[in-house]
């Protein structure tokens, strides 16, 4: 029988790789199978953070959308909110917001320009690309320059037709002189499961650079840069999707037994279990 520290490990196992929308519904699920739900509540702080961090979940304040996300994080339960100018108090077991302050020390004022700049273009791409979809974009400076971090998030749930999915993309751009180089992390999960239980689960890492100059120009390279570099990661799921049932469904399955031959029915015959049906016959 599994231990106790055994029976934690699987049961966060299970959490952290919820299918989007439905971490709830798992944790109800895994509660059920745990012999002591004390078992769950003992770690259940540190998982639940883990989780809608990990994913980017949206959640709305007063004034409006805004991602908990890592990069947003002040402390355990604090998230920056940079569009909105405020740190959000939130509480991961209730998946609640439960206050809101200014922020203060947690936006560097010198280069906020920029950063605004580069949330401006964020917000039009999220907006036309990603329908359901939040963007955050924190900035701050590092020994190479300015360091703006974009992370947008787009879930879609429909248990009505058995599916649920996100998008979440986080691209670190790292402006030097006249250059912008930006690297990221495109993670997609899907989860369909009429009449069965299916799921994609994919990461990409990503790299493009662009030309840097005012504000809001090497804001606009920038995501053009990235949006070309996302449209095309679109594109080659399209691709592998629509060639999917002539190359890895069929590599699923054996054209021929596995010696190779095909089956020679005319000796059947002579087998046993051939004479046996002839006799049926």
């Amino acid at each position: 029988m599994a231990s106790k520290e055994e029976l934690v490990q699987i049961a966060t196992n299970f959490l952290l790789n919820a299918p989007p929308c439905e971490f709830m519904e798992v944790v109800s699920d895994v509660r059920a199978l745990l012999p002591n739900e004390s078992l769950l509540n003992a770690t259940a702080a540190d998982t639940f953070r883990e989780y809608n961090t990990t994913q980017m979940i949206s959640v709305s304040t007063s004034k409006g959308q805004t991602l908990i996300t890592k990069e947003g994080e002040v402390s355990a339960n604090e998230y920056l909110d940079p569009k909105n100018k405020q740190v959000v108090s939130f509480d991961h077991i209730k998946q609640a917001v439960t206050g809101e302050r200014s922020a203060s020390g947690e936006i560097e004022q010198d280069i906020e320009s920029i950063r605004s700049a580069f949330e401006e273009e964020a917000v039009k791409y999220c907006n036309e690309f990603y329908p359901n979809g939040v963007c955050a974009v924190y900035g701050n400076k590092v020994s190479e320059g300015t360091r703006i971090t974009i992370c947008i998030s787009a879930a879609l749930y429909n248990p009505n037709n058995y599916y649920s999915g996100r998008w979440r993309s986080t691209w670190v751009c790292t402006i030097a002189g006249s250059n912008v180089t930006s690297n990221g992390k495109i993670q997609i999960n899907v989860h369909y499961y009429e009449d069965g239980n299916v799921q994609l689960n994919t990461i990409t890492q990503k790299s493009c650079t662009s030309a840097a100059g005012d504000a809001k120009s090497t804001a606009v390279n920038a995501l053009k840069a990235i949006g070309k570099v996302e449209l095309n990661l679109h594109s080659s799921i399209d691709t592998s999707y629509s060639t999917m049932g002539d190359t890895t469904f069929k590599a699923l399955r054996r054209a021929l037994p596995i010696n190779r031959s095909k089956i020679n029915w005319q000796k059947v015959r002579g087998f046993k279990v051939g004479a046996e049906l002839n006799q049926a016959k």
